[in-house]
């Protein structure tokens, strides 16, 4: 067991009496090691350290298309990444093109149609708190390969660059979009966050 921890020689007889408390680092091969289910993983971590582990994305659901159908908001469910997994047709019919982007996180932060036309005072009342939710998904993710280019690609873009991230998230404030057709309205995003999925759903408040 020690082999397998690279820890030394009586690293494991240390954890199990209590003498070594470990690392995250550390405790996430011990579990690894010893077979832990991701769920177990979890309890284990939170009662140890009090915040959730830093672990790989899990495949979605086919099913969340589904569920994203049976809502009248706009709604849509993309990977912790940004790739658009299924949204409602409330959601699709927002972009002008009447097709919605591969990935909602590259779309918002970096293309025209965004910044330009669909999201309203952008570089105020997006870009901010998207580069912020932006740096969390890294946080929760640093192998993700897609959220790496995306780091990248806002870090070398001439506009991304320049904004600081906000201290927070996209959250339930009040924002303004132009939706292809309804005209601009006002809404206000309500987002839950898993491993395996990001769902966001935009509450319509009317135009304005």
């Amino acid at each position: 067991m020690d082999e397998a921890l690279s820890g030394g020689t009586g690293t494991y007889q240390k954890l199990e009496n209590g003498v070594l408390v470990p690392s995250p680092e550390l405790f996430l091969r011990v579990a690894r090691t010893l077979g832990f289910s991701d769920h177990h993983l979890r309890i284990a971590h939170l009662d140890l350290f009090r915040t959730d582990p830093v672990l790989p994305a899990e495949p979605a659901s086919p099913h969340w298309r589904r569920w994203v159908r049976g809502h009248t908001e706009m709604a849509y469910v993309c990977s912790p990444a940004g790739e658009l997994i299924a949204g409602n047709d409330a959601f699709t019919q927002m972009f002008p093109s009447g097709r919605p982007p591969a990935n909602m996180t590259e779309w918002a932060l970096l293309s025209a149609e965004a910044r330009e036309h669909v999201l309203r005072d952008w570089e105020r009342d997006w870009a901010p708190y998207l580069l912020a939710d932006l740096r969390l998904a890294l946080a929760r993710h640093p192998d993700d390969p897609t959220l790496g280019k995306l780091r990248d690609a806002v870090r070398n873009d001439p506009r991304t660059r320049h904004i600081e991230d906000a201290p927070t998230g996209i959250g339930d404030e009040a924002r303004r979009l132009r939706h292809a057709g309804r005209g601009t309205v006002t809404v206000r995003a309500l987002t839950l966050r898993t491993s395996e999925v990001t769902v966001v759903t935009l509450l319509s408040e009317g135009r304005g």
